[in-house]
């Protein structure tokens, strides 16, 4: 009986170191093997618009899950608002999802400055990854000598022009300065459809003018916002909205601009490729006819303001090389390519321009703009200096204050602002 029990034991023994590699067939579940893991799963969260977040988690995903079946990708959508922000806070200060964010390149300083984001610089092969990129969507990463993210999709204002405006003032190509903009503007008594006052809608014609809001190392205001350049540049655009060369409604809203330079009432308005994008072929095709498109004029010097998302991965995230890949992959040429479609301008620099021309001829001038862009102050404090910027111009515009106290009030302001940073940093 013993022995019958000893030859039982050995065969199950047998059995079993047998099937280490075995697999395990049932009628309710398919073949898996015992080696075999269930896929990393990484969360990101994104604000893409409808036919953005069709191309990305019907087209994108699934062809990353392809390559990288290892690695399961879980997106949600999100509308884009300072409450988006704040739950983004709270949830990465207690190590909770997402694992990667998409978010606005002026949000990276201040997520970086309450080190909620992981620095994607310490990875071994970042050096030759950032080779691929356009200087300045690359730099709005850049924080305290550390980068946190790569950048996603890029854009930029050009001038958008009406055709027959621009034919009836004896023009064949439109301005490239700001001086010849003005002075054609001024002889046919023309108007520019500035959006706003408001940094996003001023900045670039400030900045075309010669104006400038701080030091290049963005450390301070003093000597560049209240220079004599910038008060100027502020004079010249104050003059142009007395003369009802610009229209009163950027004061206190918004005017509308698309369809009053397709209809001549605008010789020129400032936009996004958004412009082009969110229209159908059809009605592109007759935008095309009414209208024309130009980097943004500008007297020397950067004069297209610099938009964009840039793709970071959060502090707490459990799965960092998992992260790592998914962000790399995006910035690659095939989901930068796919992306376009629905106006997003790409970041890496190696893709075919001359294909996106060819199929997208609208976006010739904003791709020819990338290098002529700036970045608004990539600090913790922007959305404080950005504030007071729109407070004092909107002081300045109303004529309430001069234009000599308002900005040395405001570079003043915004000077305290960026030397607080440097106190709570121990500089």
């Amino acid at each position: 009986m013993l022995r019958l029990l000893m030859i039982l034991l050995l065969f199950l023994l047998s059995l079993i170191s047998g099937c280490g590699s075995q697999t395990i067939i049932d009628d309710r579940h398919p073949t898996m093997t015992f080696e075999e893991k269930a896929p990393i799963q990484i969360e990101i969260w994104h604000t893409y618009s409808e036919e953005e977040t069709r191309i990305f988690e019907n087209e994108l995903i699934p062809l990353f899950e392809q390559k990288y079946p290892e690695i399961d990708v879980k997106p949600l959508r999100q509308s884009y608002n300072e409450q988006l922000k704040s739950a983004l806070i709270s949830r990465a200060s207690v190590n909770r999802k997402p694992d990667i964010i998409r978010m606005d390149i002026t949000w990276v300083p201040k997520f970086a400055e309450l080190q909620l984001l992981y620095p994607v610089s310490q990875f071994a092969d970042f050096k030759k990854v950032k080779e691929r990129f356009y200087e300045a969507p690359l730099e709005s990463n850049l924080y305290e000598q550390k980068y946190y993210g790569l950048p996603l999709n890029t854009n930029t204002k050009s001038a958008i022009y009406n055709k027959q405006l621009l034919k009836d003032a004896g023009l064949l190509t439109p301005p490239k300065t700001m001086d010849e903009l003005i002075q054609v503007v001024k002889e046919h008594n023309l108007k520019i459809g500035m959006t706003h006052i408001s940094s996003w809608g001023s900045l670039s014609y400030f900045y075309g003018l010669g104006g400038r809001l701080t030091d290049p190392s963005y450390s301070r205001a003093s000597g560049f916002l209240d220079s004599r350049e910038s008060i100027q540049a502020i004079k010249r655009l104050v003059e142009l909205f007395k003369n009802s060369y610009l229209p009163p409604q950027i004061v206190s809203g918004y005017p509308e601009t698309w369809q009053s330079v397709r209809s001549g009432n605008y010789f020129m308005i400032d936009d996004g490729p958004w412009f082009y994008s969110v229209h159908s072929l059809e009605e592109i095709s007759l935008i095309n006819e009414q209208t024309v498109s130009a980097p943004f004029p500008s007297n020397g010097g950067p004069s297209s303001i610099l938009g964009g998302e840039n793709i970071v991965m959060t502090k707490g995230t459990k799965h960092p090389e998992a992260a790592w890949t998914f962000i790399k992959w995006m910035t690659t040429e095939t989901p930068q390519k796919a992306l376009l479609q629905a106006g997003l301008l790409p970041t890496n620099r190696l893709v075919e321009i001359s294909s996106i021309i060819k199929q997208y001829p609208y976006y010739k001038s904003y791709i020819d703009s990338i290098d002529q862009t700036f970045l608004r102050p990539p600090v913790a404090e922007w959305d404080k200096i950005d504030e007071v910027y729109y407070n004092y111009i909107r002081l300045i515009f109303t004529q309430k204050i001069s234009v000599e106290e308002g900005l040395k009030k405001a570079a003043s302001e915004i000077d305290q602002l960026l030397k607080a940073k440097k106190k709570d940093n121990g500089i």
